[in-house]
């Protein structure tokens, strides 16, 4: 027995994937100091400018890596999806990747663009390159999905 998802199930879940990251990334609060992060990983240099010249505590460590955990993770399902939504015979599979990271890419700008006018909410440029990886990430599954095959006896 095989379950075939069909393309519309898929792109109903990518449409309640994108409403839950428009969602999530609009409505959480916190304390910004700034409007705009515009150094890319300037945390993370840090952090390991820190580490090297004395221990760090966990909570240090997990409040400034888990968010580019968390960045990455977010886009996983939206590029798997988006990449199994494009993705078709005639198309060749360079050119799905290509539209799923651009889309993706497209999208996460506007995210941040839209933040950078919130009271609570901070345009930061890392957010854009984690999610895009995120988005690459998810397309790399979308298609290792589409090359295998699963059977149950």
């Amino acid at each position: 027995m095989q379950i075939v998802i069909r393309r519309p199930v898929t792109v109903v879940l990518l449409l309640v994937v994108t409403a839950l990251i428009i969602g999530l990334t609009m409505t959480m609060k916190g304390k910004s100091y700034s409007k705009v992060d515009p150094i890319p990983f300037e945390d993370l240099r840090h952090l390991v400018h820190r580490l090297e010249h004395r221990p760090v505590s966990t909570q240090i460590f997990a409040v400034t890596v888990m968010p580019v955990v968390a960045n990455v993770i977010l886009f996983v399902p939206w590029g798997f999806l988006m990449f199994i939504s494009l993705y078709t015979a005639d198309r060749p599979t360079l050119q799905t990747y290509v539209l799923t990271i651009l889309l993706g890419l497209t999208f996460t700008v506007t995210v941040e663009a839209v933040q950078y006018f919130l009271p609570d909410r901070v345009a930061d440029v890392n957010d854009i390159i984690l999610n895009t990886a995120g988005t690459l990430l998810g397309a790399l599954l979308g298609h290792a999905r589409l090359r295998l095959r699963f059977e149950f006896q």
